[in-house]
């Protein structure tokens, strides 16, 4: 059984220990080691997580499993541009049992009693292939907007999926 709360700020150490251990091990062969060591170490995450969960324009979804031990979240932010899903992680010993759709469910259902007209979109690394997958299998779909980085000789590219008006997680 798996809980899903939204965060509040008793949640943020936890939130970012998850988004610390994440992104070490699913950036660490996508992307230059230097670059997933920059500004990620988890007193920068513990100093960020509060003040984005406080942040009026962002909502937090975190998942305990069964014995109360928190192994993923989502937040999402309202723009100008509709939702954007901001970061979506689990972590790597509970990847692949169905939390992370649970969490995506979860965000998009809110978006719809919230605005059920509005777009959701999202960036993705282009490499980043099973997290394409895991978002083509939610229903989002690639387009042709991109933002490019250049750190040292590595060309980093984000790729921007949106998600139709009115579509569901499969």
């Amino acid at each position: 059984m798996l809980n899903i709360i939204k965060a509040t700020q008793k949640e943020a150490a936890d939130i970012a220990q998850i988004h610390f251990t994440s992104w070490q091990v699913t950036y660490a062969d996508l992307l230059p080691k230097d670059y997933v060591s920059q500004d990620n170490s988890l007193a920068q995450k513990r100093q960020m997580w509060p003040s984005i969960i406080d942040h009026p324009s962002v909502d937090v979804w975190l998942a305990q499993n069964t014995q109360g031990l928190s192994v993923g979240f989502i937040a999402i932010c309202v723009t100008r541009h509709g939702y954007e899903i901001t970061t979506l992680y689990v972590l790597p010993d509970y990847q692949g049992m169905g939390i992370g759709s649970r969490l995506m469910q979860t965000a998009l259902d809110y978006i719809h009693l919230t605005n059920r007209h509005a777009q959701v979109y999202l960036w993705v690394l282009d490499t980043n292939i099973s997290a394409i997958r895991f978002y083509q299998a939610c229903g989002f779909i690639e387009t042709d907007e991109t933002i490019e980085e250049t750190h040292g000789a590595a060309q980093i590219i984000d790729i921007k999926m949106v998600k139709p008006i009115g579509d569901t997680v499969a």
